[in-house]
């Protein structure tokens, strides 16, 4: 029989009778299609899944209107309205497409459902993503008892459907039954509710799901059920839960081994260090070499996670060594280059094994500053009324490029303040490193008279809003005093 040809200007009365569903991922490839729309537009299964979803759009439909589209769907989750889409027997068809996303348990549509024309009957959206592995999907009356239960929710709970099937839904969750309720009522409205919670297997055992619902409506708009789908992630939580764990441990090892402010006649010293959610590599110590000459070293490792932690602590325990055996900093530099070689071969060495750093020997005694800055933000003197930048040393620890580390040397008469730092606090002032520098420097001016412990809280309390900055952030801010007398 040859199909019925609709066009924009005929009755949208097909539009009541039948519905296309396609199921797409985050890069709007096709992953799930129906019978319904592939006997509308004359596709066979596998010309369409892996294709991106636009080819069914006319060419004379504005492209710039589908990217309107998905970006609004990425967007806000969701988008409703009419379209012209691509009957390849027939010709041009308006429809009514609405877009939404399937949440994961982290919250991220990765899915979406595109569905096209109006239904009355959810067994078309069925036909496409009960076929999607490892996702259980129910669907429920108006009165949120269970219609359809998929074998993959016989696997997650254990129920098989002659079981399940008419059972009040809301027994199976944790939840409270009338705030589960009332906000999947509220789903009719707000077109999409993801939740977290425990649910309950046909054994008792609990297990944690995520789990989202969208309403079934009707041609005028009427909720008729809902669809749900959930996943079991029992084991992704312990997971998250031992790995915050073990990181909130490697975090208080790894802050145990900032050394203590150094505190004399002639130095006084303070450190702040703020870490942020994920593991991070940043460090500070300070020694006493001499009478009168004191060593002082900020770190900043350029990888995130564990290995950043490791990395730290394996530098930790050379470096005490080090600096009173050496105390040159450019000897110094050069040492930990070596250092850094023997633990990453070249053969396997990458950025993960570099790191920024700020080596300074104080000599209380000559009134000098001998440094070393290794690709690392400039630190700075405040002597007087003037400012000295910091920044010259070589490259950063690690890097391909073989350079000499040549060390600089400052002098100052009065007492002075010297304020090293992780690039963490820059990127909590502002987004230009140069601009947060500037801060940096007006702050330095302003607020000279401070002791160190509270210029550092000052700078905390004005440009650092969150408790968990996005970066770690480590600051470190010296009084020296004038040359002793002996």
């Amino acid at each position: 029989m040859k199909k019925e040809h609709v066009y924009v200007s005929k009755s949208e009365e097909i539009f009541h009778r039948q519905e296309g569903i396609i199921i797409t991922n985050r890069d709007a490839r096709i992953v799930a299609v129906n019978e319904i729309l592939l006997a509308s537009i004359g596709y066979r299964q596998q010309q369409l899944i892996g294709q991106p979803v636009h080819l069914l759009f006319t060419q004379s439909y504005s492209i710039s209107t589908y990217h309107l589209i998905w970006e609004n769907v990425l967007k806000e989750g969701y988008w409703d309205g009419n379209v012209h889409s691509y009957q390849l027997q027939d010709g041009l068809l308006l429809r009514r497409l609405t877009v939404y996303g399937l949440a994961d348990h982290h919250g991220q549509n990765n899915l979406f459902i595109w569905k096209f024309s109006d239904i009355l009957e959810i067994e078309n959206v069925l036909n496409a993503i009960y076929k999607i592995p490892m996702m259980a999907v129910v669907t429920l009356y108006k009165d949120m008892t269970i219609k359809h239960w998929s074998e993959a929710a016989e696997l997650l709970f254990g129920w098989k459907k002659e079981e399940i099937i008419g059972r009040p839904l809301l027994s199976l969750f944790s939840y409270h039954l009338f705030d589960l309720a009332k906000m999947i009522r509220q789903t009719g409205s707000e077109g999409l509710l993801d939740l977290e919670c425990e649910a309950r297997k046909k054994d008792t055992t609990m297990m944690n799901v995520v789990f989202s619902v969208v309403p079934v409506t009707d041609s005028v708009g009427a909720t008729t059920g809902y669809v749900m789908t959930i996943r079991d992630v029992t084991k992704v939580k312990q997971k998250e839960w031992e790995q915050q764990k073990n990181s909130e441990l490697i975090k208080n090892i790894q802050q145990s081994i900032f050394t203590s402010p150094i505190q004399t006649k002639d130095i006084t010293m303070d450190a702040l260090y703020i870490p942020s959610e994920e593991l991070s590599g940043d460090m500070y110590a300070c020694y006493r070499i001499d009478e009168v000459r004191f060593g002082v070293i900020i770190i900043d490792i350029m990888c995130r996670g564990l290995s950043s932690s490791l990395i730290i602590m394996l530098l930790r325990s050379q470096l005490r060594e080090l600096i009173l055996r050496v105390t040159d900093p450019a000897c110094v530099a050069t040492e930990l280059e070596k250092y850094v070689q023997t633990l990453f071969p070249e053969s396997s060495r990458e950025t993960s094994s570099l790191f920024s750093m700020i080596y300074a020997v104080i000599d209380t005694k000559k009134q000098q500053i001998e440094y070393i800055n290794a690709g690392h933000p400039s630190g700075f003197l405040l002597t007087n009324n003037e400012i000295i930048e910091m920044d010259q040393g070589g490259l950063a620890i690690g890097s391909p490029l073989s350079v000499p580390f040549k060390k600089e040397v400052i002098h100052y008469n009065q007492q002075a303040r010297l304020f090293l730092y992780t690039d963490g606090i820059l990127g909590e002032i502002d987004q230009s490193p140069l601009s947060s520098m500037i801060h940096i420097l007006h702050d330095l001016k302003e607020y000279r008279s401070l002791s160190d412990q509270q210029f550092l809280r000052l700078l905390v309390d004005k440009h650092i809003c969150e408790n968990r900055p996005a970066n770690d952030v480590c600051m470190l801010s010296m009084t020296i005093g004038e040359a002793s007398t002996d």
